[in-house]
């Protein structure tokens, strides 16, 4: 099964009838135009088209002329209206990317202002996502607040760590209870410790 790749429509003129005289053989009103267009695709799903002309053939003779042969007023003529231009659903696959990364951008705008609200107000039971340095390697884990006092944040810290973000949600999936060591800060550190936080959840 091909997923990806690239392909070719041809769209037919507008009115089905012919549209000028072929250079090539003479024949008065022979002509048929056509849009190729040439276009990525990822399964059934155009991404954007690299490539649209205009192409003739001609009824008598079977000339077929691409956009770089036609005659210039006859191609100006054809542009200007008997030839479909290429329609809006071939740039569906950038519409939905563009609209893709909007989403990310949003989300990522969301996540950081709620981030930022949370680190100001902690409350008991709040999960951290935390990274730090450790052998030369990013490692991270679960921290969750466990006591707060009005100068200090008491954290639960999770008994394992993982090194990929991936590996960190299995570790969430199976040893979300698991934590036996503790750790306090004071508002101040917490509030250094927000570029080492990823995520915070209130549950």
């Amino acid at each position: 099964m091909i997923i990806f790749g690239t392909r070719t429509k041809v769209l037919s003129n507008k009115s089905q009838s012919t549209t000028g005289n072929c250079d090539y053989c003479g024949t008065v009103g022979s002509l048929f135009a056509y849009r190729q267009i040439k276009y990525f695709h990822i399964f059934w799903i155009p991404i954007f088209p690299y490539s649209s002309q205009i192409i003739t053939i001609c009824s008598h003779c079977k000339k077929v002329s691409d956009q770089t042969q036609i005659n210039p007023q006859t191609l100006q003529s054809l542009s200007l209206g008997a030839v479909r231009k290429t329609p809006i659903g071939y740039f569906t696959g950038i519409v939905l990317i563009g609209l893709l990364i909007s989403a990310i951008f949003a989300a990522g705008i969301s996540g950081a202002k709620k981030k930022q609200e949370y680190l100001k107000d902690p409350k008991v039971g709040d999960v951290y996502e935390v990274s730090y340095a450790k052998n030369g390697k990013t490692m991270r884990t679960i921290y969750r607040i466990a006591k707060l006092t009005a100068d200090s944040v008491t954290f639960d810290i999770n008994d394992y760590e993982a090194d990929s973000r991936k590996g960190l949600r299995k570790l969430r999936e199976r040893y979300s209870d698991s934590y036996s060591e503790k750790r306090q800060v004071s508002r101040a550190e917490l509030e250094k410790m927000k570029s080492k936080i990823s995520s915070i959840e209130r549950l």
